[in-house]
């Protein structure tokens, strides 16, 4: 795959060596690196056990030292427009001497000694963070679950005091009771002993209440000795109604789920926010109010966090369809990703002439403006794609709407040089397939001639330089890029203001290739250049590449590292017989 790379700028050269002074104790050496005016931005210090290398473009100071270092233990410091770099010896002792003397050989299998124990000590303080971070959720875990116990045992004491406490009650109800037995017993034994003389016939009806004498009735119950036995009424019955919580899942809730849930409903919110479960009465007004969330979208955005923009926008959208600004911006989010598919769904969803009359503009200049923003970032993300035909014409629609024509003229010329130039570049991957290596070196010379920010064009001239065994030219050419790709990192940012900027140079910015892939095409060209001097017999500065190479490689990356080892085994090899 060929990939669309733009380097703003003249052609770099390789770095300069720089200058220094230093100076040693026991236990240290000093380093002074006067910096020259450079950018404190561009400044780099790489340490190894045995190596010491200060970047400051277009200088460099690669030293080999004479003995080894404790890199922990050393620091650098600048002040004045000088770099202090203050290295502690592994082992106290004067060295008299700053640089390992030394072979070629010697020095190469020294620095390449130095880049491995550098490589396995970052390897063991990452292994050890993960350890750290490990024992840390343990202790969290052990921390909750430690509090979870004393929770537990605080509401098991309450519920012991509580039984105790009814079981006491029980106990006073039951002596009670038992009191006012005794009682009865008492009073039936004093009914006994009354004489029957003196009272009405017993046996007449209206003289006896339920087989007791009204009159014995009347002066037992006055009797201080009497005690009337009360009881509480029965319980009224009732019913108690249990639910369980609502939930999106049909599994049941667990801790360890909860992020993977919560994933999947920002991921398909969409075909979600219909949901009942997700749209409760007490809602945030983060959830529910599209203005709120576009003015958070826009806050996201200056502060260029595209990906949570990306999300406000969407939330914005989803809560009222007639808010097409949301999808607009949305749009400009994914161009600034450079996620081309996405930015074109976007902006043809937003033109389309439906969802134009749902949109509330405050005035007619408001609507065309809006409608221009969203023509160019198509046609961007149109470029973006190699899709210049398509882009041209969205380009032309958004002439339409520029007061003097100036930004998106500088788009449409910058555009159809990206045709010919990239029809240039076809033309030569056609002939590269074949075979014909001097019709597709003269394409891509061509190509890049029109367009010099087309550094694939360039890239595949090394190509077929190093097949034609043309290894200095492929050597240049390798150079120029690795040269543009290093010191072009920081990509340009696009602008909002498009009245104000050039057409030529956003677009040129929006074309710049990811991280990753300019990591590919290092990669690469590192590895074409050390077939290059493998093939002048630089097998020295060939490992160098090799070894460069693999330092960029990254786990996500799409590249045969195995082979790269493979190949680096072998210098290694030849380098020991030699």
């Amino acid at each position: 795959d060929h990939h669309i790379s733009h380097c703003q700028g003249q052609k770099k050269k390789m770095p300069l060596k720089g200058s220094y002074s230093w100076c040693e104790t026991i236990n240290h050496i000093e380093v002074e690196v006067p910096l020259k005016g450079a950018s404190r931005k561009k400044i780099d210090v790489y340490t190894a056990p045995s190596i010491l290398k200060v970047s400051y473009p277009p200088f460099l100071v690669d030293i080999n030292l004479y003995a080894e270092i404790d890199e922990e233990k050393s620091k650098a410091v600048l002040k004045n427009g000088t770099l202090k770099v203050k290295l502690a010896k592994e082992k106290p002792s004067l060295w008299g001497r700053l640089c390992f003397d030394g072979s070629k050989e010697e020095v190469i299998l020294r620095r390449h000694e130095s880049y491995e124990k550098r490589k396995d000590k970052v390897q063991r303080n990452v292994k050890k963070v993960a350890e750290m971070k490990m024992e840390e959720e343990r202790m969290t875990f052990r921390k909750h679950m430690a509090l979870e116990e004393r929770e537990r045992q605080r509401i098991d004491g309450i519920k012991e005091d509580e039984k105790k406490r009814a079981e006491e009650e029980m106990h006073q109800a039951f002596s009670q009771l038992q009191i006012n037995g005794a009682n009865r017993d008492v009073v039936n034994e004093v009914i006994q002993e009354i004489p029957s003389e003196g009272f009405d016939n017993p046996t007449h009806p209206e003289n006896t209440e339920n087989g007791v004498h009204a009159q014995e009735f009347v002066v037992l119950k006055d009797s201080p000795m009497y005690t009337e036995n009360k009881l509480m009424p029965p319980r009224k019955a009732t019913t108690a109604t249990f639910r369980h919580t609502p939930r999106l899942f049909k599994t049941p809730s667990r801790e360890s789920t909860v992020k993977q849930e919560q994933e999947f409903i920002m991921k398909n919110r969409k075909f979600l926010w219909k949901n009942v479960l997700l749209n409760t009465e007490g809602s945030d007004i983060g959830d529910v109010d599209p203005v709120w969330l576009i003015k958070k979208g826009d806050e996201f955005l200056t502060r260029r966090d595209f990906s949570s923009a990306i999300n406000a926008y969407t939330e914005a959208f989803e809560a009222d369809e007639t808010m097409i600004k949301a999808l607009g911006n949305r749009a400009s989010c994914y161009l600034h990703l450079r996620e081309a598919k996405s930015c074109v769904e976007d902006c043809v969803e937003v033109l389309k002439s439906d969802t134009l009359a749902k949109a509330q503009f405050a005035s007619i200049e408001e609507e065309e403006s809006f409608k221009k923003k969203t023509l160019i970032n198509l046609g961007m993300a149109y470029c973006l794609d190699a899709e210049h035909d398509s882009a041209l014409q969205q380009f032309k629609k958004a002439q339409e709407f520029d007061s003097d024509g100036k930004f998106v003229k500088q788009c449409i010329d910058y555009t159809e040089i990206l045709m010919k130039a990239f029809q240039l570049k076809a033309e030569g991957d056609c002939h590269f397939a074949k075979g014909e290596l001097e019709k597709a070196k003269e394409c891509y010379t061509e190509a890049f001639a029109v367009d010099p920010t087309l550094l694939q064009s360039k890239i595949n001239r090394a190509a077929c330089h190093l097949a034609m065994e043309n290894a200095v030219f492929c050597i240049e050419d390798c150079d120029a890029v690795l040269g543009c790709l290093s010191y072009e990192r920081n990509r340009k940012k696009l602008h909002h203001d498009m009245d104000n900027a050039d057409g030529a140079s956003i677009l040129a910015a929006v074309l710049s290739p990811k991280p990753r892939t300019r990591r590919t095409w290092i990669v690469t060209l590192l590895c074409r250049r050390a077939a290059a001097k493998k093939f002048l017999r630089d097998s020295s500065g060939a490992l160098d590449d090799l070894l460069d190479a693999e330092s960029f490689i990254r786990s996500s990356d799409d590249i045969d590292k195995h082979m790269l080892a493979k190949d680096i085994a072998v210098l290694k090899e030849e380098l020991r017989i030699a």
